[in-house]
């Protein structure tokens, strides 16, 4: 396409759903990825009519599972940030998978969470949740949003203008989807944490309606 509204895999975040379509063609969306500079690949089935290069196709996104997958991504946010809150300010991303089920977060930690560091995780983040605060979202240059003390992931590459989201007190570089406000992540629950390596931990979570 030569241009579209799903989002591409990236910094973690799994690819949009959704369909495309005219009155001859319907194609299922399963996953998009970006498979070079400015190149989108929608791959999926083919449920109806045959594709031509030069048709013109109307594109919708999946309402509930994008919905679902920002909560996640504003949570992890919100994750992080609580996560240097109690531990330091030495914890760093190492990786990160979200999707429209749960979040896992890979960071730098030399020892596991007591009961009593999971539990504070979750309130801090539970009380930026219900103070239902806005999301806001600024495009600064690289340079500028360091000195702003956002937050960049160390094996990410940028360019001179980034993308810098704020999400209650959290403040970070990210190109991903999230939620309008802090309210609508519902509640974020945390259902495991481990080792995956020397010094570094991994938590999993879940938000919203995954947490009745």
């Amino acid at each position: 396409l030569d241009n579209t509204p799903f989002y591409a895999e990236s910094g973690g975040q799994i690819g949009d759903v959704g369909i495309l379509e005219t009155p001859d063609v319907l194609f299922g969306v399963m996953d998009t990825k970006k498979t070079q500079v400015g190149v989108f690949s929608h791959s999926g089935v083919l449920r109806r009519g045959n594709l031509r290069v030069g048709d013109h196709l109307s594109a919708e996104v999946n309402k509930n599972t994008r919905l679902r997958i920002s909560r996640n991504h504003s949570a992890t946010h919100l994750m992080n940030n609580a996560l240097r809150k109690i531990l330091g300010n030495h914890i760093s991303q190492r990786g990160s998978l979200v999707d429209d089920k749960k979040i896992r977060f890979d960071f730098s930690h030399d020892q596991s969470l007591s009961a009593a560091e999971v539990l504070l995780v979750e309130k801090i983040v539970n009380d930026e949740i219900m103070s239902n605060v806005k999301t806001s979202t600024n495009l600064m240059s690289f340079d500028n949003a360091l000195s702003s003390g956002a937050i960049a992931l160390s094996n990410e590459k940028y360019g001179d203008e980034v993308r810098v989201i704020s999400i209650g007190t959290s403040f970070e570089l990210c190109g991903g989807t999230h939620v309008i406000r802090t309210g609508d992540i519902g509640l974020f629950k945390i259902i495991a944490e481990s080792a995956v390596a020397s010094g570094i931990r991994r938590i999993e979570a879940i938000t919203g309606d995954e947490t009745s």
